[in-house]
């Protein structure tokens, strides 16, 4: 009796949860936030088209975490390889786009050999307002295509620290 009584209870828990979207709130609606063009401060991939994909699970918890802002996103893919697009996204390519790179750059899923995936981490400040890109690249097994996300986040300021400590 006491199993059924749990599982029932569990059982409602997970309802629950679910028709309050608290799953989504929680790790980012996957379609919140999508724009409808690449901004103009990127750099587009050349050859890439526009794609109605949602950002994975694990890379929008990185992001949020990463980044903790207001996410906007758009996805294109090309038939070029993730390294190709991993390369394209360089330094000196994003400087020029007024953005920073991360310390590390882009963060490819392996090292010995070449990528099929990597995270790339931005960043700008324009007067008081301090944003961050990431590029994240992942290339489809199946379809041999690369999926291209962009992900803009527009980060919290930061509050006052208080005076006289």
């Amino acid at each position: 009796m006491k199993k059924f009584a749990s599982v029932t209870s569990v059982t409602l828990i997970v309802l629950v949860v679910c028709s309050c979207k608290m799953v989504e709130t929680l790790t980012g609606n996957p379609s919140a936030g999508t724009v409808s063009s690449l901004w103009s401060d990127v750099p587009p991939f050349e050859g890439a088209s526009k794609a109605d994909l949602e950002i994975p699970l694990g890379a929008r918890l990185l992001i949020r975490a990463a980044l903790q802002g207001q996410i906007n996103f758009i996805a294109f893919k090309t038939t070029k390889s993730a390294q190709e697009v991993q390369d394209f996204y360089n330094k000196e390519r994003m400087k020029a786009a007024g953005w920073t790179p991360s310390e590390k750059g882009c963060v490819a899923d392996t090292e010995d050999q070449k990528s099929q995936g990597a995270v790339c981490f931005f960043s700008r400040k324009s007067g008081d307002k301090q944003e961050g890109l990431a590029i994240i690249v992942a290339q489809d097994e199946k379809t041999k295509e690369t999926e291209i996300f962009y992900a803009r986040v527009q980060m919290p300021e930061p509050s006052p620290s208080p005076s006289g400590r």
